[in-house]
């Protein structure tokens, strides 16, 4: 059986610019939980985040994502928020 490599990052915004968690384009991951943490924040991607994510609120994706590809940014200007993203990786260093 393979061995599976948990994935889990955080960021916390700095500014009122969209951002990204990692930014390494490599890594792929599968169930994937996205954890808002403190406020209320934008996802989506590079061009356009409009899916909101209220604070202590979690959201799930049921496949693969790269983790690149998903933005960020503080739903309320000058309220910064803090992401975590968990899930199994299934691409990039370290996935086995």
């Amino acid at each position: 059986m393979p061995q599976l490599t948990v994935y889990s990052k955080a960021y916390t915004a700095t500014s009122d610019l969209p951002f990204q968690v990692d930014v390494d384009t490599r890594n792929m991951v599968s169930a994937v939980n996205i954890h808002c943490y403190n406020q209320d924040c934008y996802y989506g991607n590079v061009g356009m985040q409009e899916g909101i994510i209220r604070a202590n609120a979690v959201v799930w994706f049921d496949g693969k994502i790269k983790v690149s590809d998903l933005w960020f940014k503080n739903l309320t200007a000058g309220q910064n928020t803090t992401v975590v993203i968990t899930g199994i990786l299934i691409g990039g260093p370290g996935s086995g």
